[in-house]
């Protein structure tokens, strides 16, 4: 299965995915904004990033920016 790193910064709509996709055998990683899923994604690989457009501190246009100048991350699915 994937591992997949979704970023939204309300609460309820990370854990509504969270379960969706982990109860498909699928491991999530969470962040609750752009500069949070920064960190995470130094720290760890995935599959497939799952994002909002509008959260505090880094937007979902200005992560997707930063994802891409990533070697891990350059061809790395991003849906928003």
């Amino acid at each position: 299965m994937a591992t997949i790193l979704a970023v939204d910064d309300q609460k309820m709509m990370r854990e509504l995915v969270k379960t969706v996709l982990e109860g498909d055998g699928h491991t999530v990683l969470l962040a609750e904004d752009g500069m949070q899923a920064m960190d995470v994604a130094r720290a760890q690989e995935a599959d497939l990033v799952l994002s909002d457009i509008n959260m505090p501190n880094m937007n979902g246009i200005s992560l997707v920016s930063k994802l891409r100048r990533l070697d891990s991350y350059a061809d790395t699915p991003i849906v928003m």
